[in-house]
């Protein structure tokens, strides 16, 4: 008995980070001033998913290639498949320093390699930017009961630090305060597991 206490206080009840985020979320965000805590903008009711990495097809040119080194690849590629998951977040932002109170449209996609059952590595996932491409961002990490530990990012001057919180098996909470010469801010993102069926 003590044995399911212990697995159900791990990762939202989940073996490992991964499977824990692997889904459909629903999050809103908001952005607030650190030091008065005044609105910076937010947004509601945005989607993200973390989906598993698909693999490359092999291309019809590489038939001639050394089969040693063909077995290679595909094993290569099947392994980071089964430990990574691409994030893709999308919705609509509002500014509240902004003088029109139209929502501007936003995306994001980061690559997340897991390391461990409480770790990843997150790097920018911007296929179309060779030098953004791949770049790695921060380090991903909980302890097994879903608590967060700080990660930090330096950005030039500015200095990114993040944390996530395992609430439940269906909510988890990402912080991130961003300090620098002309940025101090904290962004706070609750995410809620989207149970809706697709149609």
């Amino acid at each position: 008995m003590a044995a399911l206490r212990v697995a159900s206080r791990r990762i939202g009840g989940h073996p490992s980070l991964q499977t824990y985020l692997q889904g459909k979320w629903v999050f809103n965000r908001k952005m607030t001033h650190t030091d008065n805590g005044t609105s910076l903008g937010s947004v509601d009711q945005a989607t993200a998913i973390f989906a598993p990495v698909a693999v490359k097809e092999k291309d019809d040119k590489d038939d001639d290639e050394d089969t040693t080194t063909t077995t290679t690849t595909t094993t290569t590629s099947e392994i980071m498949q089964q430990n990574q998951l691409l994030y893709r977040e999308e919705g609509n932002v509002i500014f509240a320093q902004s003088t029109s109170s139209t929502p501007l449209p936003f995306y994001r996609e980061y690559l997340y390699s897991f390391k461990s059952t409480t770790t990843a590595d997150v790097s920018f996932w911007r296929p179309g930017n060779v030098e953004e491409h791949l770049k790695f961002f921060h380090t991903l990490q909980v302890s097994e009961e879903g608590i967060g530990a700080t990660s930090e990012h330096l950005c030039i001057d500015d200095l990114y630090v993040a944390t996530i919180n395992v609430a439940s098996d269906c909510t988890f909470i990402a912080t991130w305060v961003v300090e620098g010469p002309n940025k101090q801010y904290t962004i706070t993102t609750e995410f809620t597991r989207d149970e809706r069926k697709e149609e």
